[in-house]
């Protein structure tokens, strides 16, 4: 059973060291880095152009994801 331990430590280890420390470092140190101006500066949301098109598909996927992990963890769906 040592995904008992292993998915709650990879999960944390994820979600805070590959994305929190570094967000927040980049927030402090160089707001141009976060990924909130990498969406809106980047991906140019609110214009016309093919980034527009990726910054919905990658909406799309979070929200894909975000719907199809919650069924599966808390409904066991799938």
């Amino acid at each position: 059973m040592w995904g008992k331990y292993y998915w709650p430590v990879a999960l944390l280890v994820m979600s805070v060291g590959l994305f929190g420390i570094p967000e927040l470092i980049a927030l402090f140190t160089n707001s141009a880095n976060t990924l909130s101006d990498y969406a809106w500066n980047q991906l140019d949301v609110g214009s016309i152009p093919v980034h527009l098109v990726a910054w919905y598909i990658s909406l799309a996927v979070w929200l894909l994801f975000v719907v199809i992990i919650t069924m599966h963890i808390w409904w066991r769906w799938t």
